[in-house]
């Protein structure tokens, strides 16, 4: 058995922060854990995999990880590990988590399970923050937070998705991060009228153009959240379905332009150019 002595507070932080920074998914499969099922950490506000912080901690500690076959306690040592540093630890107990029964919205109550939908949201986001150009629907992320989270709602996606995605932008404002809620789109590739009510929310300024500002939040978010780059950094783009949208837009606008007209009757001029009532 690994021993943790030389584990401290600021490693397991860093580890927590490097799980942020991941996302879950990813920082579980990167470090060969799986998830959590009877104790997770609780750290302002949200839950993290008892096992694997600490495992990664050890590694902030000594220099090498403590892997999943290093607890041969499983996960009620790692919890006393973490309990003994002072952070908290739950214990669900086995098949008592809302992701372990799957339960209804109803069941937990609607901020319980909307706070619960934007920590899984986060995670899914960071997930796809790791692709360039990667973008996400709501219809993919809406069925990713329920699984996720093991809640789910006979409500429709339009009454909840908007609330979940403004709560990650306004954790991401709190972190000081891009917004992760720009990755989210609708089936048309638009970031949708409540992107705008997310950003107002969470930095007090409307952006005029939601969509071109989502283009540039994005470009941060695959900066700044480990996509591979092309040469330059990359850049801010719409998706390529709400370009070619606006690029047939802008095309009949211009088809729909003023006809000439007769500099004497100011009637429309015929294709000679010629006006028929002037000649």
């Amino acid at each position: 058995m690994v021993d943790f002595k030389k584990v401290d507070r600021d490693h397991v932080l860093r580890a927590l922060s490097e799980y942020d920074r991941r996302g879950g998914d990813d920082f579980l499969s990167h470090h060969g854990f799986e998830r959590a099922h009877e104790y997770v950490l609780v750290y302002e506000k949200r839950e993290y995999d008892s096992r694997a912080v600490l495992g990664v901690a050890h590694q902030y500690a000594v220099g090498l990880p403590a892997t999943a076959e290093d607890f041969s306690d499983g996960e009620e040592g790692a919890a006393q590990v973490l309990e003994d540093l002072e952070f908290q630890v739950d214990h669900r107990g086995a098949g008592s988590a809302a992701a372990d029964l799957g339960v209804d919205a109803s069941e937990v109550g609607t901020e319980k399970a909307r706070e619960a939908w934007a920590t899984a949201g986060r995670d899914v986001l960071l997930d796809t923050a790791h692709r360039y150009q990667a973008v996400i629907t709501y219809k993919e992320l809406s069925t990713a937070v329920k699984a996720k989270s093991g809640i789910s709602t006979r409500q429709l996606m339009h009454y909840w998705i908007g609330d979940v995605l403004g709560r990650v932008a306004a954790e991401c404002a709190k972190r000081d991060e891009p917004l992760l809620s720009a990755l989210c789109v609708n089936a048309e590739g638009s970031v949708g009228d409540s992107y705008g009510e997310a950003v107002l929310a969470a930095t007090g300024t409307r952006p005029a153009d939601p969509d071109q500002h989502a283009a540039a939040e994005r470009l941060k978010c695959y900066q700044a959240f480990g996509a591979e780059l092309p040469t330059g950094g990359g850049v801010a783009a719409l998706t390529p379905k709400l370009k070619a949208s606006r690029d047939r837009a802008k095309r009949a606008r211009q088809a729909e332009r003023v006809k000439p007209t007769c500099p004497k009757c100011h009637m429309e001029l015929p294709g000679t150019g010629v006006c028929d009532y002037c000649e």
